[in-house]
């Protein structure tokens, strides 16, 4: 007789799994309400194969301990959730406790003893067009030092990533290379779909990825679990890594980038988790070490979403163009800085080749996703760069004005086609690519105060930003107005008369604290700044 055994301290309960369920194969449903054993209780699977089907990461089965005898086995279906607060065990090994993964999801085990045996699959997509992006960042969740083979991923195309060169690295036909536990890799499979399998001892407790400084810093870091883990978790020890994480999603052409609450593309399902099996990708900003406890590990279904509803002050920028798209974000928050910042800001990681590529520049020239910038009293111009690899037509859409204070202006410059555009009246901006064009085209300019409580309610603006004067003055559009700039002796450096447009700009080629002040009939407007160049 199959027995599914359960011990209450000194009272055994045996429970007789067929005469119970009427199947066969003995299985488990929790049917939407929780199974949850005390502390000290044990269950024990033995004399037969039992699978469990628990499907909803709240829902879920917690046992305090389990133990499966070497006459017995236990499967996970897909998309099933399973938390083991104690005590694990599996005498017969790795057939003795089987995790399905399929196209409706992969089973999910939450337990604290390491080194427990088991089979983990990883269902995959994939294609015989190689052109088709079906590529996946994938880990090896077994235990490091396994010993682990080129031939787990045995039909796919297999890769490793290499720092120094930040580039991506074949590793070959050779089903006997030595895979390394501690770091990640990308397999691309030449069929529809292929479901891959990790037999051995499974990971719990502490785990210390592979990451180094070299090159750009980016390293590809595998969930070694077999649940998924949160960015977010308090279970981290990030030193000298950066709070962004970037992961790939299959049949893509840009990652997903994710920092603080923000991510690019808009809309993604819970940036922050990383799901069993999965590898991702994290940038080390000088001598590096990441630790992950259980602390990490989570249920997850991936079932909510991250909105910039939440945050004030936040420009979305989407491009389109060659039948893709890339997004960049601009925010203002406190505490950040002007310059690439490793806690608020995400750096740019190149998409498919052929995909617009849209990145802004900190004030250090380094490139990011998603720039968080200081909040300022005055306002200040952020370049905007796009590349693509091809010829034609690209539109920018601009949403999430409306969380900026109304008194905020915010223009997009085109210095190829010497154009602005006022994009409080217009969110969609289209202009004809070429790859002969210089990646530094555009730039976004933002007037007026941002974030600071007390705003003027002025229509006519100047101010200082780089080496720029920007002057916005929609009332006096086709007007004539004198500008003079003076130094800190009061010494007249340049006097000249300008056609004042809705934004206008004059460059100035000096150093140091300078005054401006601009004259067109009865208004004046003045302001002052410290040029750097």
């Amino acid at each position: 007789m199959k027995n599914f055994t359960k011990f209450l301290g000194s009272l055994i309960l045996m429970l007789a799994a067929t005469a119970l369920l009427a199947q066969t194969t003995p299985t488990v449903y929790n049917n939407g309400a929780h199974i949850v054993s005390q502390s000290g209780t044990t269950w024990v699977l033995s004399g037969g194969d039992f699978t469990l089907k628990s499907e909803s990461p709240t829902d879920l089965v917690t046992l305090a301990n389990l133990k499966i005898q070497d006459d017995a086995s236990l499967t996970l279906t897909p998309a099933s959730y399973l938390t083991v607060s104690g005590t694990l065990t599996n005498a017969k090994g790795t057939d003795g406790l089987i995790l399905q993964s399929t196209v409706d999801g992969t089973a999910s085990l939450i337990q604290a003893t390491n080194g427990v045996n088991a089979t983990i699959q990883r269902y995959t997509t994939g294609n015989t067009s190689l052109s088709a992006n079906t590529y996946h960042l994938v880990s090896v969740p077994l235990i490091p030092a396994t010993n682990s083979t080129a031939n787990l991923f045995l039909g796919g195309y297999l890769y490793d990533f290499n720092v120094a060169g930040n580039a991506w690295h074949s590793m070959g036909n050779l089903t006997t290379t030595i895979l390394d536990e501690t770091k990640g890799y990308m397999v691309y499979s030449p069929e529809a779909t292929h479901t891959y399998s990790f037999a051995g001892s499974i990971n719990a407790g502490n785990f210390s990825p592979t990451v180094v400084y070299a090159g750009e810093g980016n390293n590809l870091v595998p969930n070694p679990y077999p649940s998924a883990i949160d960015w977010n978790a308090d279970g981290w020890t990030k030193g000298g890594i950066a709070n962004s994480v970037y992961q790939w999603p299959s049949g893509g052409t840009q990652y997903v980038t994710y920092v603080g609450g923000v991510v690019t593309p808009e809309g993604t399902l819970n940036p922050n988790i990383i799901p069993s099996g999965q590898a991702f990708i994290v940038k080390a900003t000088g001598s590096p070490t990441l630790t992950m406890t259980d602390a990490v590990r989570v249920h997850s279904s991936r079932g909510f979403l991250k909105s910039d509803e939440l945050f004030a002050d936040l420009l979305r920028i989407k491009a389109t163009g060659n039948a893709m798209a890339d997004e960049a974000v601009v925010r203002f928050t406190e505490n950040a800085t002007t310059s690439a910042d490793a806690d608020y800001d995400a750096w740019k990681m190149y998409g498919s080749d052929g995909a617009p590529q849209l990145y802004t520049l900190a004030s250090d020239n380094e490139m990011l996703a998603i720039n968080s910038l200081p909040y300022l009293e005055t306002a200040y111009t952020v370049p905007l760069n796009f590349e693509m690899k091809a010829n034609g037509p690209v539109t920018f859409t601009f949403t999430n004005i409306e969380s900026f204070d109304g008194s905020v202006s915010i223009y997009l410059k085109d210095e190829l086609a010497n154009q602005t555009t006022n994009l409080r009246n217009q969110q969609v901006y289209t202009f004809n690519h070429s790859t002969a064009n210089a990646a530094k085209r555009f730039k976004l300019v933002f007037g007026g105060a941002i974030g600071v409580d007390e705003i003027a309610a002025e229509t006519n603006k100047m101010w200082i930003s780089g080496s720029t004067l920007y002057i916005t003055a929609p009332a006096l559009t086709g007007e004539k107005a004198l500008v003079e700039i003076f130094n800190l002796s009061g010494q007249r450096l340049i006097s000249k008369t300008i056609v004042l447009s809705e934004l206008s700009t004059m460059g100035l080629n000096w150093k140091g604290f300078v005054v401006a002040k601009l004259t067109s009939g009865q208004t004046v407007l003045t302001t002052k700044g410290i040029l750097m160049e």
